[in-house]
């Protein structure tokens, strides 16, 4: 069991090693994740150490509702302490803060004794903490395995958890920077911890209710319970817990230090809340079912939550127990001890080991030691925490120990509420304030408490005494101190940036003696930046605003501005403020100050030494500087490469006219008066003329030389050599003499080459016109073309709506077979013609471009069933086979358009073979569904197959009826739709037309439900029918009359309206044109009946006008679209689904 539960633990701290680890990581998820507010909020959760998993169940088992302040100060802090918070993150961040006591050392003036003395307060405050979770960790495992000693575990723990914070908490140096896989390691730990909780309360719960005597909160809500809430032990411990949620040093790192965003704290603001409110709630269940449980028994409890978990007989929750209580315990140690080691390292060994190594000269990374060190410190500090555990805390409860690490970490948080709001707060009354608090928690507390003679519930009241005690005496010297304590620089510009964080400190100089002028500030730049610099400013400062300085008047606003930058380039931008408040006020600084003053002045004058000379010595032109004396005084290296001085010659104050003499030596300056031209030179620079000249050297390289005079005497020049830029000049004027006589020659070419362009232009536009007004005017006659078309086919298309109409009325009598076969011929004839005239339109619309495909998914089998039906009825006519091969697929299409391409193929097919067989094939090939129509017809010779497709186009090999229009509908259709249509042929065997079109899926399979069929005999139904042709009147009330349907008939608005009026019909078929006024049309007729009506009648509009925008506003208006000429079976199937809409509605 031992060895099981020892197992567990190892690979549940593997587990939180892997997490961490791959929180570590940079990958996206891991960013995401560890960045979300919940994980930082979730990591405030490690507040809630082994104190609360195991000894506040304790507490409220044995004081009631003593345990609740420890909860209670943390909520009050983030509900009503936001602000709070939020000012300490922030400044926190601005001032790169990376523990408690660098806070509060940096706030009071960068002492380093503050630093230790904190640092000393958290350790003393921290080791018993650590302890506490140590025994923790021991007191689970003897309680599950029965173990009499634990030292093994203990020391097992001890030293993963120093492997797990030296490997994640000490990879970087820089300890401000966000450690993701801690961080998320901590608010897993937090969830593990808060799940166990509820569900050992819930078991809990369960355990009590079977032996339940009285209501659950018994012993919580009597009076002597209840009283707790006004006691002085209640209120103390909740301001102790209020100011321990900000002091202790872990919950500090991982609040404000590890705080990735500002944002996040609204987040935290009630979730980590809410955290401890469920915690809260569920520990008073725990103690209840624990008393209730375990009464007369030896449990401890403290050891409440495991003992009940090991009473359930729940091998899962005694895991998740065991797991929460080891979080608890982990998790703080871990963070604590990272926190402790940061403090110790930063402000004990390093500034000594820094001193050490300054002191022997060395210059080197230390990145590497600073490193070491925390890690030597961390194994230090765990392994004092494991001394402290063997020798103190075997006779101390969790929430005693608890309570005096509370008790002296309070001591910090008069040092950090004064920090950030009161700006007269000093160094000595922090100092003053922590010794007495030490003292007083030393002789108050620890000195009784260790003596073992005083009880349980007297030590509870006596920390809370003692804390109260010492942090009152705290702050009262802190306050007292700190006002008598004289305020140094360093001082004031530190509390400035602690509590105004977000205020520029822009009003130091506002409120200036009136009695300092324009005058008395040039003064000031000329004493640390030079006459002639100041005077240069000065100069650059008038122009650019336009304006004189008046020197005798008080200085503006904009002009101390510019004289703190000025300023701030020499000496540093703090010195300058600090030095031009001290002018202005006639304010006299401390030694202090000075010290300060002139430390900051030195920095910002060696870092702009450095800058320069660096700056200098990287230039890729030489420099010389002369003073006013003639004599060298500077120059960089660049120089001394240029010229091939000897090294005694260039050195610092050489005269300039030896190194002058020395060039012309060497022949520097040709064959010219070498005494003239060194005078020449000389003269220049003792006149202070600027001057810019190139010397070609005898070496061939060619130096540009610029002069310049230096203000107050002196002369710096430049040397660059521009022999590259010298060649490559020569190199292009000799290319562009050249290039000028080719030019010049071009030139003339392309005068001749224009001359006849513009002859040929003006041909061409002549030409061009000539085509224009052709192809106007074949457009011109092609538009009169498809309007005719358009016109004469819906005027052709009424009077065969009526004759379609009386040949289906004639079909459906019985008639004698030779009257039958004349009357089919007939409907043939009809059919043809209509077949015709649709085609003739079709071409017309789309050569004008009104026919677009609608492209959509299309079940192809559902599509062409019905005309594969038809076809092969006419195949069989004539004694042909067709054959189809279907698959269930669907492709992306126009449904009318694929329509319309098969119906032409098919039609062609069955009508041109004269025996054999025709096949229809649709199958999916590579991504495409291809479509073929195979048959075994007259053939197409080779010759012929590329004009098949083109209008009018008739075969001279058949003898078969038609005008050769369907192909080319074929064609413009395929076009449409984007798919090619491919043809192969063999004169005298048949055929090949094939297309492809994208595949959309397959075929979706739906359940089907079948209906009753319902009668679908139209008697007793009123119909109205509206048109203004009067043989389409007749023929459609013949008709009608033949399915028994009472007919009423109009041809003009008036008298549709009256005769609905009077005859009330039950639907509507309407013709759209009905008169010349374009408003009066059959889809306003039908709406003004429907208005008149009070009801939404069901309606038709049959019209030979095929247009999509009329289908549309069909649509919106809800009434049905019928083309002329009308077959007779649409009619009767719209007629049928309209009628049982009535009687369904009825």
């Amino acid at each position: 069991m031992t060895f099981g539960w020892v197992t567990l633990a190892v690979l549940y701290l593997f587990l939180l090693f892997s997490l961490a680890s791959w929180g570590d990581k940079n990958s996206p998820t891991a960013r995401a994740l560890t960045s979300h507010p919940a994980i930082y909020s979730l990591a405030l959760g490690i507040y809630c150490t082994a104190w609360t998993f195991f000894g506040m169940v304790g507490q409220a088992s044995r004081d009631t509702w003593i345990y609740l302040p420890i909860m209670l100060g943390p909520i009050l802090v983030y509900v009503l302490g936001y602000r709070f918070i939020y000012k300490l993150t922030l400044v926190s961040k601005k001032q790169h803060i990376t523990t408690i006591s660098d806070f509060i050392a940096s706030r009071y003036g960068k002492r380093q004794t503050v630093a230790l003395l904190v640092t000393l307060i958290a350790l003393l405050a921290t080791i018993p903490y650590i302890a506490l979770q140590l025994k923790a960790i021991g007191s689970t495992f003897q309680l599950l395995t029965q173990q009499p000693n634990s030292h093994v575990i203990i020391i097992a723990a001890t030293t993963f958890i120093a492997v797990f914070a030296i490997y994640f908490g000490t990879k970087q140096t820089d300890v401000t920077e966000y450690r993701r896989g801690l961080m998320l390691a901590i608010a897993f730990e937090s969830t593990i911890k808060l799940l166990a909780l509820i569900l050992v309360a819930l078991v809990g719960y369960s355990a009590w209710k079977q032996s339940a005597t009285g209501p659950l909160f018994e012993s919580f809500i009597n009076e002597a319970a209840l009283s707790k809430f006004s006691s002085f032990t209640f209120i103390a411990q909740t301001i102790m817990a209020a100011a321990a949620i900000v002091c202790l040093p872990r919950q500090f790192h991982v609040a404000i230090i590890d705080n990735l965003s500002l944002s996040h704290l609204k987040t935290a603001r009630w979730l980590f809340p809410l955290y401890l409110t469920i915690i809260s709630a569920i520990i008073p269940i725990i103690a209840i079912a624990g008393k209730t449980v375990f009464a007369g028994s030896q449990v401890e409890p403290d050891s409440y939550v495991l003992s009940l978990a090991m009473f359930s007989e729940s091998a899962l929750l005694q895991v998740i127990v065991f797991i929460g209580g080891l979080s608890a315990a982990t998790a703080m140690i871990i963070v604590a001890t990272l926190t402790l080691s940061t403090m110790l390292t930063n402000d004990v060994i390093l500034p000594r080991y820094l001193a050490f190594r300054e002191s022997q000269d060395e210059k080197r990374d230390y990145s590497k030691q600073i490193r070491l060190i925390r890690r030597v410190v961390i194994g230090l500090i765990l392994l004092l925490a494991y001394l402290y555990h063997q020798q103190m805390t075997s006779s101390r409860s969790l929430h005693s120990i608890g309570l005096i690490a509370f008790s002296l970490v309070i001591q910090l948080m008069p040092a950090i509420v004064g920090g950030l709001y009161w700006k007269r707060a000093h160094a000595h009354g922090v100092y003053a304030g922590l010794m007495v608090g030490l003292v007083i928690w030393v002789l108050w507390l620890v000195l009784p408490i260790v003596s073992d003679q005083v009880s349980r519930l007297e030590q509870n009241h006596l920390i809370s005494q003692g804390a109260m005690l010492s942090l009152a005496a705290n702050t009262v010297m802190y306050i007292l101190f700190s006002w008598l304590a004289p305020q140094r620089l360093v001082d004031r510009i530190q509390a400035e940036t602690f509590v105004s964080p977000a205020i520029v400190k822009s009003n130091l100089t506002s409120k200036h003696s009136t009695n300092i002028t324009v005058s008395d500030l040039i003064t000031l730049l000329s004493t640390f930046m030079g006459e002639g610099r100041c005077a240069q400013l000065l100069d650059q400062y008038q122009q650019l605003n336009h304006c004189e300085l008046p020197k005798e008047e008080p200085p503006t606003q904009d002009f101390l501005a510019f004289c703190e930058r000025a300023l701030g380039g020499v000496i540093g931008a703090s010195s300058a403020k600090v030095l031009l408040d001290s002018v202005l006020r006639g304010k006299k600084m401390d030694f202090t100050e000075v010290i300060n003053f002139f430390d900051d002045t030195t920095q910002a004058m060696q870092f702009n030494m450095t800058a320069l000379l660096t700056s200098l010595e990287n230039m890729d032109q030489g420099i010389s500087v002369v003073d006013k004396h003639l004599n060298l005084v500077a120059w960089n290296k660049r120089y001394a490469a240029l010229f091939t001085y000897p090294e005694d010659l260039l050195v610092v104050g050489a005269p300039i006219e030896k190194l002058i003499r020395f060039n012309a030596a060497q022949g520097e300056f040709g064959t010219l008066d070498v005494d003239k031209e060194v005078e020449k030179r000389l003269e220049h620079l003792r006149s202070g003329t600027s001057h810019r000249f190139t010397r070609q050297r005898k070496d061939g390289r060619v130096i540009e030389m610029v002069g310049n005079p230096l203000p107050g005497g002196g002369f710096v020049t430049s040397f660059n050599d521009i022999t590259g830029h010298i060649e490559i000049q020569q190199a292009l004027e000799e290319s562009n003499i050249d290039l000028e006589a080719r030019i010049k020659k071009r030139t003339e070419e392309v005068h001749s080459i224009n001359a006849e362009l513009r002859l040929e232009i003006e041909r061409r536009s002549e030409a061009e016109k000539e085509l224009i007004r052709a192809r106007k005017a074949a457009e011109d006659a092609n538009a009169s073309k498809t309007r005719f078309l358009a016109l004469a086919s819906h005027d052709v298309l009424q009077p065969l709506n009526a004759a379609k109409l009386y040949i289906t009325a004639l079909q459906e009598q019985e008639l004698p077979t030779q009257v039958s076969s004349i009357i089919d011929k007939l409907n043939h004839s009809v059919t043809s013609s209509e077949a015709l005239i649709g085609t003739l339109l079709d071409i017309a619309r789309l050569d004008q471009g009104e026919m677009k495909p609608d492209i959509e998914d299309v079940d192809l089998r559902a599509l062409l069933t019905p005309l594969i039906d038809e076809m092969r009825m006419r195949a069989l006519e004539k004694g042909l086979k067709l054959c189809v091969r279907i698959q269930a697929v669907r492709v992306k299409a126009d449904k009318t358009f694929l329509y319309r391409i098969t119906q032409n193929l098919l039609s062609n097919a069955v009508k041109y073979t004269q025996q054999g067989k025709v096949l229809f094939i649709a199958r999916k090939q590579k991504g495409k569904v291809t479509i073929g129509v195979y048959d075994t017809g007259i053939g197409i010779s080779n010759d012929k197959i590329d004009t098949i497709f083109n209008d009018f186009f008739r075969t001279n090999q058949s003898s078969e009826h038609g005008l050769g229009l369907g192909l080319g509908i074929v064609r413009r259709l395929g076009e449409q739709m984007n798919s090619q249509i491919r043809v192969t042929s063999s004169l005298g065997k048949g055929s090949v037309f094939k297309f492809a079109l994208p595949y959309a899926g397959e075929k979706q399979i739906q359940a089907a439900f079948v209906k009753a069929k319902k009668n679908t005999t139209f008697s007793g139904l009123r119909i109205l029918c509206v048109d203004d042709q009067k043989e389409n009147l007749d023929a459609m009330q013949t008709l009608l009359e033949k399915w028994g349907i009472s007919v009423s008939l109009a041809n003009t608005w008036q008298d549709a309206m009256s005769i609905s009026a009077s005859v009330s019909p039950h639907i509507l078929l309407m013709d759209y044109q009905l008169s010349h006024k374009k408003e009066e049309n059959g889809l306003a007729l039908i709406e003004a009946i429907r208005t008149a009506q009070n009801v939404v009648l069901p309606a038709a509009l049959i019209t030979a006008t095929h247009d999509e925008d009329l289908v549309t506003r069909c649509k919106e208006q809800g009434v049905n679209y019928l083309a002329k000429p009308l077959k007779p079976a649409k009619l009767r199937a719209l007629l049928q689904s309209m009628t049982r809409f009535i009687r369904d509605a009825s």
